[in-house]
């Protein structure tokens, strides 16, 4: 039997406005927080439902959290720039204002997509309260609380098969989100973990991949936490080394070096009782070696905070901790008590924690200032926490000529430049650059302004070819940080 041509069409038109997957994504006008208190965004929201279950296509559904800044301009090329945030567990609908003023320029010819990835933010989150917001010394202790992990587990396991939230199907997610917003190619930029789910989704969906912008490379190899305590002793050692290396630096905090060292010999001995500022008034609390080597890594993540690691080691070795305590109090309530602490679980417990100690190598507690407590730590949450199943090539580098624009800080504590230069190998039309005296990321620097630069030209030339890196040369630290600021009359 023929089919009528005409019927042939309509088949087509309708597949088209569905997209490729399923039903099109029906975008609303809207406004989402802005980058400063009180102010609004204007952009498109919208939503995708798919399965839980992607492989028997049954059962609970999830609606992905969907938000697109349109381009500015009209001359709008086709291929958007999606946006990974890091964590696992970041909600990128979150990070979106500001990474469009990071982006604005690439902005002016191309869509800005943000998706919540499965458990975070407005896509069905698996958020977990480990700590007791009225009692300071609760943030001072275990990574993972086990009874409040096992609390957490009761709470979401009617809500979601936890087996279910890796990055593998979170990227299949996302790629029906790219279908159903009608997009044939797309450009990402991903962030820490964004790496690894960035080199996933091109593993398994390279042919819609048109360009990516990496950001410290967590591979799927890494194996988290597993190397922590040997990359955070890099990141401090360099960051010491170029304070001795600066006149002023080293003027004031001659025995860096051996302030770090006192400092651990002390810790190691016992916690030590500090009075901190929390919630507007005084509280007595214990700092621990554990809680001050997390406070160390957590301060070398930015240039600028890490402009301060010599002094706090300075004023801890000379008997002041409060500084110390201060910053271990502070990070533990802006990064580890925040985004979905139940995502990052259901990732790092099926794609890390397995296979962290199938390696030989020595772990020693004592040979670093950060210690092996997280590996600790994590494991017994991982021990009764779900496992989801990961594909046979998981932890296979990601081989492909997508185009690779890769950053890395030269004293970065968690993904160090060889992550970078791992990936690049595979990554025949990348680019590795190492960022210097960068972290983590890039705040606190001078001359930062190249990286953008660099980010808006490869996106416009979707290619590493004749890009001007000279412009890296030129940036650098601000300057430690040599004394804590006067009080306030």
């Amino acid at each position: 039997m023929k089919l009528d041509l005409s019927f042939v069409l309509l088949l087509i038109v309708v597949s088209i406005a569905h997209g490729q997957n399923g039903p099109a994504i029906k975008l609303e006008p809207c406004e989402v927080p802005g980058t400063s208190p009180n102010v609004k965004e204007k952009a498109k929201c919208g939503s995708l439902e798919v399965f839980e279950d992607r492989a028997k296509r049954s059962g609970r559904k999830i609606k992905l959290k969907i938000v697109v800044f349109p381009a500015t301009s009209k001359n709008k090329e086709p291929d958007p720039l999606f946006y990974i945030p890091g964590g696992p567990g970041s909600s990128a609908t979150e990070d979106a204002p500001f990474v469009a003023q990071d982006f604005a320029r690439v902005r002016e010819r191309r869509d800005l997509v943000f998706v919540d990835q499965r458990g975070t933010g407005g896509s069905n989150p698996l958020n977990c309260t480990f700590y007791d917001p009225d009692d300071a010394q609760s943030f001072l202790g275990h990574w993972n609380p086990p009874e409040q992990v096992r609390e957490c587990l009761r709470q979401l396991q009617p809500k979601a098969d936890l087996r279910l939230y890796v990055t593998s199907i979170a990227m299949d997610d996302l790629d029906d989100v790219r279908a159903a917003l009608g997009y044939k190619k797309i450009n990402i930029s991903g962030g820490s973990y964004g790496t690894r789910a960035t080199l996933n989704y091109v593993k398994r969906h390279g042919k819609n991949v048109r360009s990516i912008i990496l950001q410290g490379v967590a591979p799927s190899n890494q194996f988290m936490p597993r190397d922590f305590p040997e990359h955070t002793q890099r990141a401090l050692e360099g960051v010491i080394a170029e304070c001795l290396a600066e006149t002023d630096c080293r003027a004031v905090f001659p025995n860096a070096r051996s302030d770090a060292q006192t400092v651990l010999d002390r810790l190691k001995k016992g916690p030590i009782e500090v009075e901190v500022k929390y919630n507007e008034r005084l509280a007595r609390v214990r700092l621990s070696r554990d809680l001050a080597g997390e406070a160390v890594r957590y301060m070398l993540y930015q240039g600028g905070s890490a402009s301060r690691v010599p002094l706090v080691l300075n004023l801890a070795a000379n008997g002041n901790f409060v500084p110390l305590a201060e910053a271990a109090l502070l990070y533990r309530r802006a990064i580890v008590s925040s985004g979905s602490n139940g995502l990052y679980l259901s990732v790092t417990c099926a794609e890390d924690l397995p296979w962290a100690d199938n390696v030989t190598r020595v772990q020693a507690d004592d040979a670093t200032f950060l210690g092996d407590y997280r590996l600790r730590q994590q494991k017994e949450a991982c021990s009764f926490w779900p496992r989801g199943e990961l594909t046979a090539d998981y932890a296979e580098p990601t081989r492909s000529n997508v185009p690779a624009l890769i950053f890395t800080g030269q004293w970065d504590p968690v993904t160090p430049p060889v992550y970078g230069e791992t990936a690049a190998k595979y990554l025949p039309n990348g680019l590795h650059i190492t960022v210097p005296s960068a972290g983590h990321g890039f705040g606190g620097l001078d001359g930062i302004g190249c990286l953008s630069d660099l980010s808006t030209s490869f996106i416009e030339a979707g290619s590493v070819k004749n890009l001007d890196t000279t412009c890296v040369s030129s940036i650098k630290r601000k300057g430690f940080v040599l004394s804590l600021p006067k009080p306030a009359k």
